[in-house]
């Protein structure tokens, strides 16, 4: 009998159109960088996704940021989507002052505590999902 490899479908895309948009996957056997090195996406390894369709497996994670306004000046939003060992998709937004919390009392080793700003959150959470900290909702 074969074990069954896991994955979850996800569509990489934003929510509107209009806006500015980067997705990048980092895979499992790849690294993340500590948060407080991170100042935008350009910092996050690999490259840029094209919008469409993407696999990802347990271990992989996929970081959007989307602009909140197409005209105006209102901010980013960001997202992580990552496979779970069961294969299923969860995702979070914006991760915050709450998830740090919560990472922080888990244990979250101190050097990927410090670090701000969203990307450097999303990064952070990554972090935490691969530690088995903290966990998103199912999509």
């Amino acid at each position: 009998m074969c074990d069954q490899i896991k994955s979850a479908s996800v569509r990489v895309a934003p929510v509107d159109s209009r806006c500015r948009y980067w997705a990048k996957l980092v895979r499992a056997s790849v690294a993340l960088p500590v948060p407080s090195a991170v100042n935008g996406a350009n910092d996050i390894p690999g490259g840029y996704l094209k919008r469409g369709d993407e696999e990802l497996f347990p271990g992989d994670m996929l970081i959007e940021g989307e602009e909140n306004h197409h005209r105006n000046n209102r901010g980013w939003s960001y997202w992580v989507t990552y496979c779970d060992s069961e294969g299923v998709a969860r995702r979070v937004r914006n991760p915050g002052s709450d998830e740090k919390a919560a990472m922080k009392a888990a244990g979250m080793p101190a050097e990927l505590l410090t670090g701000s700003g969203g990307v450097a959150a999303a990064v952070r959470f990554a972090h935490g999902v691969r530690l088995g900290l903290i966990e998103a909702a199912p999509i």
